[in-house]
């Protein structure tokens, strides 16, 4: 058994000990009560060991040299004011090598079954009261410790906690935790209450308890899984953006093994590009990035897909409403593995995507194509423990292509005849990413990791439109936009108190548009626009951070990111501070922090035209014309362990953001067919620089025992934007803000069935009001056109939105495969939430309101085996 003190730190003061054969124990604990020094030994070391000392001085070393002469002991200085006992090596041989006094607790953390490291896995050293975390590869260091054996204990989110006793100096290797899951019978596993994160600002999602959450369609989809947390919204009831604490969606970064995805949604932001269980660890950072992470102002959502299995194959196969998907596992080699994953929809081979539709000796053919599909792969090369290489793969498309009569009447017998009027719309878009990864383990204190990728997200919009018998409308407008990345990071352990991180990244950014239109108004009248842009746009990153172990209970991580951008050389320097204090070790956790973020990339749509809407943002660089948005963020919260498997956390944010683009005229009406174009300049001219405040305070309590597991949050924040030009010149809330927010899922696990009932409350969205209606006409028209009078943007509110969710599962064996059925019941009441209100102004009554409703009472099936 280990027995140590902790006292305060205090000044150095005058030392004097009289001592005669008095018993060794006692002594240091007087010693250290008397001189605020914690001193940590066995109690096997001090065993009817007697001392005999006379000092008088103000050395710390001197003194114990005194107190443990003739003992066979030293004392060991671990860091300031604390020591540690071990015992005095032996005489030097000169036909030896001389024996290290220190050494380093070092090893991976890998997951048990599947042989995957675990990133972010909590290393801590009971008698030091120390602890570190894994990096991306699972290695840890605690170095400069005596040549003794010590305690470890090792926890990771959804692990069981693993206590274990290495030898500081022994070999590195590696520690493999076990999933903390319902075994067979009535026997449970229960995991023990984990040790707060190191890593201040992060949330560790826990990959393998996402499949027991509801979402929409009914698939394992970890968007969808991510609303479950406080602060996390979507911009739509089921589609959209995630709004993360009041930020814009394009102020959040999404990261794929290192490599950025630009729009990770299919189906019209319906459905996320990432499956769930591709993944082996995801991090979400709201708001407080580490200096590694920078470049948007809100959120870093941190993926890792799976090495692959690398004992036996793994292969699932499931079916659900929306689409069918695969994911195979398996080892190539002892030292080989990969993971290949696949995901398309079926609508359109249901419904079928061309239909010949004919009208005496007319002959024609409608369209209705849409499919989206995607798929990822990794290859993870492990020649030995010093070194692992991976190859990341990922591609995702939406196709789009619909040929309809122009009148869409709700009289579907009227499509199935030959249109004289029609539209077509051909469109596809999607991401395509490549990210090589290689770690390396110089030396036990230095570890090397360098990723370089290649990321493009490109959309394409054609339109064919005949309104008339003798007009034609016809465009196409692309957008690309391409990454190539170099980045180099070093883990460096100097000390047992100090582990520092450094990187330094290149990136280079192509950005392209193209529009070709040709409007013909009659067959004599024909316009034609043909407008093309271009631009390159370089970044040159150098970070570094500290997490440094003040104290005991005392650990401060500050950073420093500096970048370099485009052909303007903008250069902005990201500080940052995080501030972690263990008030009662294990049980209360405070911390609180704060830095600057910079975002160099705007998104912007042409709010005018009408040939070009659905697919057609674009990203733009920052330059003279739009200068870089920042952030500054401040945060400050606690984490409460108050019983065995229950952990609340507690937040509070603040942000404010400046140089964001705002739209111009929020009320901007399509205005012509092809608009004002695509050049860059044009664009900017619809927004107009602006400025935001966030600040909320949240609650989250997660709960789990054995098979039960509870979610539960609130989250009270305010979202308010103004634009720097404009009338008013008033903070007005943001379209997506959320005063209030309460959600909570109740589930349960056993051997065969796992069910969860889940609940969302939240305020309704902002929605603009109008306060009169106005006309203009001539007094030759027919009749004038009447206008909203609407001074205030969203002055008014929809109703609150609820909704209610079930979700039930069962596990089966059938012919010697395992399989699942899963029910998910989306909208369980029935509720018909208000997630939108228009108003018109033509009503002869008066302005009239017009409520979009959401989605009814869904069932929603999901097939899976396993292999």
């Amino acid at each position: 058994m280990l027995l140590g003190l902790v006292v305060p730190a205090a000044q150095a003061q005058a030392i004097r000990i009289d001592l005669d054969r008095a018993p060794l124990r006692e002594a240091l604990l007087d010693f250290g009560a008397r001189h605020n020094v914690d001193v940590v030994f066995s109690e096997r070391q001090v065993a009817s060991q007697q001392t005999t000392c006379r000092y008088a001085g103000r050395r710390l070393d001197d003194a114990f040299a005194c107190l443990l002469r003739g003992t066979g002991l030293r004392a060991e200085r671990v860091r300031r004011r604390q020591y540690v006992l071990a015992a005095l090596p032996p005489a030097p041989d000169a036909s030896a090598p001389p024996e290290l006094p220190r050494g380093s607790l070092a090893g991976f953390v890998a997951d048990a079954e599947t042989q995957e490291v675990l990133p972010g896995a909590h290393v801590y050293l009971p008698a030091l009261g120390l602890g570190t975390a894994t990096n991306e590869a699972g290695y840890f260091v605690l170095p400069a410790l005596p040549v003794q054996p010590y305690r470890l204990r090792i926890s990771h989110l959804g692990y069981q906690v693993l206590d274990t006793t290495l030898v500081a100096g022994a070999e590195r290797g590696v520690l493999r935790l076990q999933a903390a899951s319902l075994s067979a019978g009535e026997v449970t596993v229960e995991a023990s209450r984990e040790r707060p994160a190191l890593e201040p600002g992060v949330v560790a999602v826990p990959v393998q308890q996402l499949d027991q959450l509801p979402t929409f369609p009914g698939e394992p989809d970890l968007f969808q899984a991510l609303q479950w947390l406080p602060g996390v919204h979507r911009a739509g009831e089921v589609g959209g953006g995630l709004i993360i604490r009041g930020g814009q969606p394009d102020q959040n970064l999404y990261l794929l093994d290192g490599a950025p995805v630009y729009h990770p949604w299919h189906a019209f932001s319906l459905v996320s590009t990432f499956q769930t269980e591709t993944f082996k660890d995801v991090r979400l950072y709201q708001g407080l990035f580490p200096a590694e992470h920078g470049g948007r102002l809100a959120a870093v959502l941190d993926a890792e897909m799976k090495d692959g299995a690398r004992d036996d194959p793994r292969v699932l196969a499931a079916v659900g409403m929306l689409s069918g998907r695969f994911i195979v596992e398996s080892p190539l080699s002892r030292s080989v593995s990969f993971m290949v994953s696949g995901r398309r929809s079926y609508l359109d081979q249901l419904i079928g995507t061309e239909h010949p539709v004919s009208e005496g000796a007319r002959r024609d053919t409608l369209r209705t194509g849409y499919f989206f599909y995607d798929t990822s792969a990794k290859l993870t090369l492990r020649p030995g423990l010093r070194h692992r290489v991976s190859v990341s793969y990922y591609r995702g498309r939406d196709v789009l292509d619909v040929r309809l009569p122009f009148d869409l009447s709700l009289d579907f017998a009227e499509w199935l005849r030959p249109a004289d009027l029609f539209f077509e719309v051909d469109q596809h878009w999607g991401n395509r990413l490549v990210s090589t990864r290689y770690q390396f383990l110089y030396s036990r204190r230095f570890f090397l990791t360098a990723t370089a990728y290649r990321s493009s997200y490109s959309a394409r919009e054609a339109t064919l439109i005949r309104p008339t018998a003798a007009s034609i409308v016809a465009s196409a407008y692309r957008v690309r936009l391409r990454d190539l990345g170099l980045k180099l990071d070093v883990d460096y352990y100097p000390a047992l108190a100090h582990q520092v991180r450094a990187g330094v990244q290149v990136v280079r950014r192509g950005f392209r548009s193209d529009l070709a239109a040709r409007i013909q108004r009659s067959p004599g009248a024909v316009d034609s626009l043909d407008q093309g842009s271009r631009s390159e746009a370089f970044e040159a990153v150098a970070d570094v951070q500290d997490a440094w172990q003040v104290a005991p209970r005392w650990q401060l991580q500050p950073g420093l990111r500096a970048s370099l951008f485009g052909e303007d050389r903008l250069l902005r320097l990201s500080p940052r501070l995080a501030v972690r204090y263990a008030a009662v070790p294990e049980r209360l956790v405070l911390r609180a922090g704060g830095g600057i973020q910079v975002q160099y990339l705007h998104r912007v749509r042409d709010r005018y035209a009408y040939l070009y809407d659905l697919v057609s943002s674009r990203w733009l660089p920052a330059g003279t014309g739009a200068p870089p948005a920042t952030s500054l963020h401040g945060s400050a919260g606690a984490e409460v362990y108050p019983a065995r498997g229950l952990t609340v956390a507690l937040d509070g944010y603040w942000r404010r953001t400046d140089g964001v683009l705002l739209p111009l005229d929020v009320f901007q009406t399509k205005d012509g067919l092809a608009g004002p174009g695509i050049e860059v300049a044009t664009l900017l001219g619809q927004y107009t620089p602006g400025e935001g405040r966030a600040y909320g305070a949240e609650i989250f309590a997660r709960y789990e025992r054995g098979p039960w597991q509870v979610w539960a949050s609130y989250a009270g924040a305010r979202a308010l934007t103004r634009a720097d030009a404009g009338p008013g010149r008033r903070f007005r809330p943001y379209d997506f803000d959320v005063p209030r927010a309460v959600r909570g899922a109740f589930s349960r696990r056993t051997r065969h069935w796992h069910a969860s009932l889940s609940a969302d409350w939240r305020s309704g969205f902002p929605v603009t009001v109008p306060e009169s209606r106005y006309a203009l006409g001539d007094p030759l028209d027919d009749a004038p056109i009447r206008y909203l009078y609407r001074p205030e943007v969203n002055n008014g509110r929809l109703p609150p939105y609820f909704r209610l969710d079930l979700l039930a599962g069962y596990r089966f064996r059938v012919a010697g495969v395992q399989a699942q059925a899963q029910l998910n019941l989306y909208n369980l009441t029935n509720r018909r939430n208000v997630i939108d209100r228009l108003y018109d102004p033509a009503s002869e009554g008066g302005v009239e309101a017009r409520d979009r409703r959401g989605l009814p009472l869904l069932p929603l099936l999901e097939l899976r085996i396993e292999l």
